[in-house]
């Protein structure tokens, strides 16, 4: 079977032939050991899950925000960071891999109902569509909630992704082939979901179906979630009440709990930390019931087995202004994390059992400043660079308790600029690399969100030094390349203005190998040989110029642009492209060492004699390995490097009060039900 991600290896061989400057970082690869790079596991199986109500107006049909095509705005994400640090990433596809709904780690957090049920609606779903009716229950929200027979595909494919994130946190042929980080880029989105209760576009909670896969296959015994999603994720929290022994209420027996609805609580302990707008879904503000409101509030640490803490999104003017909120406010969620799991640790001993933890981020990017107002009401937002931020504290976290372990999944996020946007940002503090403003821009994150028009065609003129349109339509050719079935269920008969060319089929099988070949071809290269091979590059993309040898390459700046269409009240930028291309040429020569070695500190106190032996051994190995040459300094990342020390205050918790309770109901997309 042909590799699933041989198309975009093409086109990646062919990015790194048209940008010179990315050869400086295949010496980086060279250095950098696999255990140094994030995971990103894409699910093409995902793409299956569609919305086929085909007699609804096409008015209505806008109102579905959860679609397939939200896949290939990540996919744009995921390319513009693998383009910025080309050698930190590496590429996994579950291509192949399909899950039971009815695995032993599905019905531990659903129960054996809920799973055989959505199997029966699913499977009876094509069949009420054909004649014109609803394919769900009248009791649910299906102005949100929609199956298809595929949607089994879907889901399955899901699961296989989440759990090839955390085999790859856990477990590879050695220590130096486990990565500790991870995103798996995937829907539809689960933290809605609740024990048997579907929501807000979620049929399965995904992360906690992951912690309960780690915790079956790794011995993992506590985790955290993190939520930055714009909503509460109801469905999660809900979980975790059930798993510190209290009964669900959608659980009809008695069996098992005391008076009160409590029995022992469950392994592994989940603590859940949000951060969200109050006033969004599921607690939308003149709709929302008393009981949600309460829930999306609660705050409860090392109680009842619960550890629950619930940060209300503010809203704000500048990035400064932002900066105290996120310090004062936003950063108490590590605070309590941190907390929980302290506790955790004194537990386990205290029990005489080892402590194994892991950090869960759901990753929803509708908080996004980018996310279109039908979906963010309410004005609060979080600005693209809170991404970085976020995650990067996040990675601090998992250093401190859980060598290391961050498994991300994609949550929510419906516009394209938000998730391409929002996945870039994430990615980059999921290396722990600085996000610089201009990458971030609304020129720059425009341009790579024309790659998710079906029909996307490149650009037919462009200005010579235009460097933003440029790369972006390297990162577009990348993002569409990621997974071959985009042509079949997004593109369909639109024509794709280019096709990765064929390259020799000797060819390596991921990107650090193709960035290592490209560096190899390089260094072998005669100097005579030098300008009649840039010739020979230049004439391939139309063009000739003298047998001389090159100046300095500009990134990105050698290529042809060629596309039927223009953008009329497009205004070039010459400042914004100049700023640009700096932080891009930087990218390659600065010393990435100095963010990863920081990864490689880990806090092994509590680990076993055996464990801290191993983690003594590849530290050492490490230190040597990181080191990348760097013939300059960064000035623009020093600039933006701030304290790493966190400062946490509890004093500015937001809760909720004065709100009307008016029992209504609202779907996650905005449409009253």
């Amino acid at each position: 079977m042909e590799d699933p991600l041989n198309k975009f290896y093409q086109q990646f061989q062919l990015f790194v032939q048209n940008n010179p400057n990315v050869i400086s970082a295949a010496r980086a690869a060279a250095q950098i050991p696999e255990s140094a790079k994030a995971v990103i596991v894409l699910s093409p199986y995902s793409l299956s899950h569609e919305f086929r109500r085909e007699w609804v107006s096409k008015s209505y049909k806008k109102t579905i925000v959860e679609r397939p095509e939200r896949l290939l705005a990540a996919s744009m994400g995921i390319a513009a960071a693998i383009t910025m640090y080309p050698a930190l990433f590496t590429l996994k596809s579950a291509h192949t891999a399909q899950s039971s709904l009815l695995s032993p780690h599905v019905l531990k957090v659903h129960g054996s109902q809920w799973p055989q049920e959505v199997l029966q609606l699913c499977k009876h779903a094509d069949a009420r569509l054909s004649q014109g009716e609803l394919e769900v229950p009248p009791n649910w929200n299906a102005g949100d909630i929609y199956l298809t027979s595929k949607t089994i595909e879907a889901l399955q494919g899901t699961i296989a992704a989440v759990e090839t994130g955390v085999d790859s946190i856990f477990t590879g042929p050695s220590l130096e082939h486990i990565s500790n980080r991870v995103f798996v880029a995937i829907r539809p989105p689960g933290h809605h979901c609740h024990y048997a209760t579907p929501s807000g576009f979620c049929l399965l909670n995904n992360a906690h179906i992951g912690i309960e896969y780690a915790a079956d296959k790794y011995d993992v015994t506590h985790a955290v979630i993190l939520d930055f999603d714009l909503h509460h994720g109801d469905g999660t929290q809900d979980i975790c009440w059930k798993r510190a022994g209290f009964k669900p209420d959608e659980k009809t027996s008695d069996e098992g709990y005391n008076e009160f609805g409590k029995k022992f609580a469950e392994f592994p302990k989940v603590g859940y930390f949000s951060m969200h707008d109050i006033n969004s879904f599921p607690t939308e503000s003149g709709f929302a019931t008393k009981e949600n409101i309460k829930n999306a509030s609660t705050c409860i640490m090392n109680s009842h087995d619960l550890n629950i803490w619930n940060v209300h999104l503010s809203k704000w003017s500048t990035e400064d202004d932002f900066a105290k909120l996120y310090k004062s406010k936003y950063r108490t969620l590590f605070a309590k994390a941190d907390e929980f799991f302290k506790n955790a640790k004194t537990e386990m001993n205290d029990l005489g059992k080892p402590f194994k933890g892991m950090v869960v981020i759901s990753a929803g990017f509708d908080a996004s400043e980018f996310e279109q107002t039908s979906m963010q009401r309410h004005s609060v937002n979080v600005p693209t660079s809170f991404y970085t931020t976020f995650t990067k504290d996040a990675l601090k976290l998992a250093q401190m308790h859980c060598q290391g372990k961050v498994l991300s999944l994609m949550e929510g996020g419906y516009s394209d600029k938000a998730i391409t946007s929002g996945v870039f940002s994430h990615l980059i503090g999921l290396q722990n690399q600085d996000w610089i403003n201009e990458w971030g821009s609304e020129q720059v994150v425009k341009e790579i969100v024309r790659g998710c028009k079906p029909n996307w065609k490149p650009y037919k003129t462009k200005k010579s030094r235009d460097v933003i349109r440029i790369w972006a339509e390297e990162v577009i050719r990348l993002g569409r390349a990621m997974i071959p079935e985009f042509e079949e269920v997004l593109f369909k008969e639109a024509i794709l203005a280019t096709k990765a060319n064929v390259v020799d089929s000797d060819v390596p099988t991921s990107i650090a190998q193709r960035l290592r070949k490209s560096h190899v071809k390089e260094e072998k290269r005669l100097p005579s040989e030098a300008p009649m091979e840039e010739t020979k590059r230049s004439q391939s993309r139309g063009r000739t110029i003298k047998n001389e040898k090159p100046k300095e390459a500009v990134p990105f700046v050698e290529q042809e642009l060629s596309s039927e269409e223009e953008d009329d009240d497009y205004e070039y930028d010459e400042e914004l492209n100049k700023t640009f291309n700096r932080t891009v040429e930087d990218i390659t020569i600065d010393d990435i060492s100095r963010h990863l070695e920081t990864l490689e500190l880990e806090q092994i106190d509590d680990a076993t004699p055996k464990y801290k032996e191993e983690q003594k051994q590849r530290h050492l190995q490490s230190n040597g390995m990181y080191k990348i040459p760097s013939s300059r300094t960064t000035q623009h990342l020093k600039q933006k490097v701030q304290s790493s020390q966190p400062t946490y205050d509890d004093s500015d918790i937001s809760m909720i009060s004065h709100i009307s309770t008016a029992p209504k109901h609202t779907t996650r997309s905005g449409r009253r039900w």
